[in-house]
């Protein structure tokens, strides 16, 4: 519960910005051949004929309840930007471990878009966890199936 008033209320807070005032969005999480999620910004969350798949990652960090915030990076010098496009993995520095519950978020503003100057960047967010299956490999669970029976 505590990661949600996080989110909710906390990450606004930082970012300079009150809750009623930014949606939250949900990334794409996927497990990659490593046993590591990709997260990325998914493809069908745009519209079809916005040209501009392309966004700049203004901040993103990695939380865990009862620890805090584990790993955070900001973007905020855009001579040294760091772009995606929809579908990419984005890169969290982090080794996430099994059996352990993650809270992911990240800031994002379209590439060549006044976005981030007027306020209008996207915080993505979601829960995570990375179990074992019976045969040894990685399974993913996300949002609610990731903080139940933890």
């Amino acid at each position: 519960m505590k990661n949600w008033i996080f989110v909710l209320i906390l990450l606004p807070l930082v970012t300079g910005f009150s809750c009623h005032q930014k949606m939250l969005y949900t990334p794409n999480i996927t497990l990659k051949k490593d046993g590591q999620p990709c997260i990325s910004i998914p493809i069908q969350k745009f519209n079809f004929f916005n040209k501009n798949n392309r966004f700049d990652i203004i901040e993103a960090d990695v939380f865990q309840v009862g620890i805090g915030t584990l790993w955070e990076k900001e973007y905020y010098d855009f001579s040294k930007k760091y772009s995606v496009n929809t579908g990419e993995c984005l890169r969290f520095e982090y080794q996430f471990q099994r059996n352990r519950v993650y809270s992911i978020s990240f800031i994002s503003a379209a590439s060549g878009s006044k976005e981030f100057e007027n306020g209008k960047q996207k915080i993505w967010s979601r829960d995570l966890r990375i179990t074992t299956n019976t045969d040894g490999s990685a399974k993913l669970l996300l949002d609610l199936e990731a903080r139940e029976n933890n």
